[in-house]
């Protein structure tokens, strides 16, 4: 099997390299860690800037449609992206998330209002999300979740108990998973 980068992805890869090489410092042999660590105040800030940056330069999102500040390309291309950028000394993304999980479910299911508030916010580092998941009695085992969400009305019933949410001190936005019908 050949795992060489076509041209369009060499292409991409080399974009991608030169994006770093003028906005991030590359690891070395005395570097191989970014100075600032995930919990320090100074933290969120150069996390928000650094996925700013990558916003503005069409770097986030690769797989997603155009419309919602992605790329349309297919999956390879964020792959490459993420080797690449792990040459480098970069803020601990708090995106990871958001971007990984909340949005995506939201761009499948949400209605287009929906999107349009709450994508692009994402995508530039404007809004962080996290994912309220893990129960007592269950934690971070979906097949074990006991909270249930029942339909009443336009509303919903929440009945259960979350214990921890990793990076919900500094997230503005959580998708509650729970138990429904």
């Amino acid at each position: 099997m050949d795992f060489s980068d076509t041209p369009e992805e060499a292409a991409f890869r080399a974009e991608v390299r030169a994006f770093l090489d003028a906005n991030a410092e590359p690891k070395s042999e005395t570097r191989t860690v970014y100075p600032v660590s995930y919990g320090s105040p100074d933290m969120l800030p150069l996390a928000r800037a650094w996925q700013r940056k990558k916003a503005e330069a069409g770097l986030v999102g690769l797989s997603w449609p155009k419309q919602y500040g992605g790329r349309a390309l297919p999956q390879i291309y964020q792959i490459i992206f993420d080797q690449e950028q792990s040459n480098y000394l970069v803020p601990h993304s708090v995106f990871d998330i958001g971007l990984g999980m909340c949005i995506p479910t939201m761009m499948t299911f949400a209605t287009e209002e929906q999107k349009t508030r709450f994508v692009g916010p994402a995508v530039r580092g404007e809004e962080i999300w996290c994912q309220l998941f893990s129960e007592p009695a269950a934690g971070s085992d979906v097949a074990a979740l006991q909270t249930r969400s029942v339909k009443d009305g336009d509303d919903w019933v929440i009945n259960g108990q979350k214990i921890w949410t990793s990076g919900a001190h500094f997230s503005d936005w959580g998708v509650l998973v729970t138990r429904s019908d």
